[in-house]
């Protein structure tokens, strides 16, 4: 039987998102395969802690064994300007524009490139604009911190059941481009209120985008999910859908009715962007 050519295209080290899968909470997640084993055609993946690294935490996320097929490889950006979506890169605009093309001054080459360049969001940049509702128990600043005696939740009585539209709004101060975004909460028991399932919106009438819906797994590691595609953007929000409770409460086909009292509202501790 002849290798397949996707494992063979696969390293150990790489960064990949998990698409297609029946599991459907894992889908979008970030990963680092660990180990490829060839006999059974599937690769060693381990979820999160690439870019946010618990260096306190002796726990290691389990290994998934994944087909080759429900991987995808990521290349996080660098520091370095980048083409904005749909764009071309600098060197081909000089070529186009400069003097081997329309022959248009360095310096009109130069301003066009710029307009089509966007950077990547720096943590530096992000700040927290706006909440749809807050308990109050601390600043909606709070979530950018790894304080986890530090939390967002929203009022109560605003997610019934455990289901809502609440959400943490976000400014980068200029057009970002957002390839990955981050989130920890609790774990259960402890967190039956923490977000399951969110998806995010860009705040721009021009662009009209699906929001892509994620789901957080019962994990206390800060959770990395992949954007594809990125998103480019000055502010978002993160719009939370469902909580943990309401979704054990699904899974093992319980009336919603029985999620009890204090579970009408949602949070997390911490959300980052990449």
């Amino acid at each position: 039987m002849n290798p397949c050519p996707v494992m063979e295209s696969l390293q150990v080290g790489q960064l990949v998102r998990l698409v297609n899968l029946q599991r459907a909470e894992l889908n979008h997640h970030l990963g680092r395969i660990e180990e490829l084993t060839k006999s059974n055609g599937r690769a060693g993946v381990r979820l999160h802690n690439t870019i946010w690294k618990d260096q306190e935490s002796k726990e290691e996320s389990p290994m998934l064994a994944v087909k080759p097929e429900n991987l995808r490889r990521v290349s996080l950006p660098t520091d370095a300007p980048l083409p904005v979506l749909d764009s071309i890169g600098r060197r081909s605009i000089s070529r186009l524009l400069g003097d081997t093309g329309w022959g248009l001054p360095d310096n009109v080459v130069a301003g066009i490139a710029s307009w089509l360049q966007i950077c990547r969001v720096h943590l530096s940049d992000v700040t927290v604009t706006g909440c749809s509702s807050s308990r109050g128990d601390f600043p909606i600043s709070a979530v950018l911190n790894d304080q986890e005696n530090e939390w967002w939740i929203s009022n109560s009585g605003t997610c019934p059941d455990g289901h809502g539209h609440e959400y943490l709004e976000f400014s980068f101060g200029a057009e970002r481009r957002v390839t990955v975004v981050a989130v920890k909460i609790p774990a259960l028991p402890y967190g039956p209120l923490s977000v399951r399932d969110f998806h995010l919106e860009v705040i721009d009438p021009m662009k009209s985008l699906t929001p892509t819906q994620l789901m957080t797994l019962d994990s206390r590691e800060m959770q990395e999910f992949v954007l594809f595609p990125p998103l480019e953007c000055r502010k978002l929000r993160l719009v939370c859908t469902r909580n943990a409770a309401a979704a054990m409460m699904s899974a093992e086909h319980v009336p919603r009715s029985l999620l009890g009292r204090g579970g009408d509202c949602i949070g997390l501790f911490q959300v980052g962007f990449a």
